[in-house]
């Protein structure tokens, strides 16, 4: 069986009820931040893979944030994707 790797990596959108303090927003690397209505923060974001992600979503659940959603994205060019 022949497997091909890709390079590219799955962009999500992540959506937590609350807001992020400033030193949380630097301790997330190349992830865009946008405060949302309704008290929830957007998180956007590209990963390498399932794992990596799984890494984000345990460390915001250890931080007790609330998930609403999380959303894989097709890949359109890099819009929405850059550190705000």
């Amino acid at each position: 069986m022949n497997r091909k790797r890709t390079s590219h990596k799955n962009a999500y959108h992540i959506r937590i009820r609350g807001g992020l303090k400033p030193s949380l927003v630097d301790w997330l690397e190349n992830i865009t931040v946008t405060p949302q209505e309704h008290g929830e923060t957007l998180l956007v974001g590209r990963f390498a893979d399932q794992a990596a992600l799984r890494g984000l979503l345990d460390q915001l659940w250890n931080l007790n944030f609330t998930l609403v959603s999380v959303e894989r994205i097709e890949p359109q060019g890099e819009t929405g994707l850059r550190q705000k």
